[in-house]
């Protein structure tokens, strides 16, 4: 399956994918870049928005709104006024952890995990922001990172990167939480370690290899149907997107000898995915 380089920005280290369908926009991150890029697919245009921080995930809130995560905080950022708003911080005291990827559910609260950025140990968290509050979930992650949800709502799975580890939980939406942690794929053997993620609406999780130079398709059991291999070494996340929701778009990161490396990358495949959930202020 051939791929094309669609995005000219080429990030330090792109991450984050998320494709609004009622803007026909895909906007990522340049987490040490410290930039939100925003592709508009009806034009082709490019925008960035520089942030004060480390920025690794976002969520859409309206036309002219989106939350993100930078280094410790959830910060609401408005494009049209350039207003910049902290609305929520963890672990200041913890110098080695930042926020890494995260998104939304379908009833529009942000999950996004943390993690030692000098992977020294299990110091990352998962937290799940909600109506202003800040609930932690999750402990004893090094990497916390791709997230996704089974179509019917009643699975959440999450990634441990250098561990290697994709869990799953049973979810109550309605509450919000997670119980029975078990692993469902083990990387070992797999080339890369599991970053990003997402999920078709058949209910197969779409990973990306970081340091394997592909995303793989793995079914809810744990099994590996396909893949898909890039021209790069660094695939860090995953989503899809279109009108149809049968387009792939894949970031990576930028690798010295590789000239296409930190572009985002596209291609169709014959299954749909979920749209991504925007995020309910209140």
């Amino acid at each position: 399956m051939s791929v094309e380089a669609l995005s000219i920005y080429k990030a330090k280290l792109g991450e984050g994918p998320v494709y609004d369908i009622q803007l026909n926009k895909l906007f990522w991150v340049d987490i040490e870049g410290k930039k939100i890029l925003i592709k508009d697919l009806d034009s082709n245009s490019e925008n960035k928005y520089v942030t004060p921080d480390l920025v690794s995930s976002l969520c859409i809130i309206s036309e002219d709104e989106i939350i993100a995560t930078i280094r410790h905080g959830f910060y609401i950022i408005n494009f049209r006024t350039k207003n910049v708003n902290k609305i929520g911080e963890v672990e200041v005291e913890y110098e080695e952890n930042r926020f890494n990827d995260g998104k939304c559910d379908a009833l529009g609260r942000y999950w996004a995990g943390t993690m030692n950025m000098k992977k020294s140990g299990p110091t990352g968290n998962l937290y799940k922001f909600e109506k202003s509050n800040i609930t932690k979930i999750l402990s004893g992650l090094t990497v916390s990172n791709g997230l996704g949800w089974s179509p019917d709502n009643d699975v959440m799975y999450l990634i441990d990167s250098p561990i290697r580890k994709v869990y799953a939980f049973d979810f109550d939406l309605n509450k919000g939480e997670i119980y029975n942690k078990r692993v469902l794929i083990d990387f070992n053997g797999e080339p890369g370690n599991p970053d990003g993620m997402t999920i078709d609406e058949e209910g197969y999780l779409w990973i990306a290899h970081w340091g394997g130079g592909k995303v793989s398709r793995w079914s809810s059991r744990g099994e590996k149907v396909f893949e898909i291999k890039l021209p790069v070494t660094y695939v860090t996340s995953v989503t899809f997107g279109m009108h149809e929701m049968n387009r792939l778009f894949i970031t990576t990161a930028s690798k010295e000898d590789e000239p296409l490396s930190g572009r985002v990358f596209t291609t169709h495949v014959n299954v749909k995915g979920i749209p991504s959930y925007r995020f309910k202020k209140s």
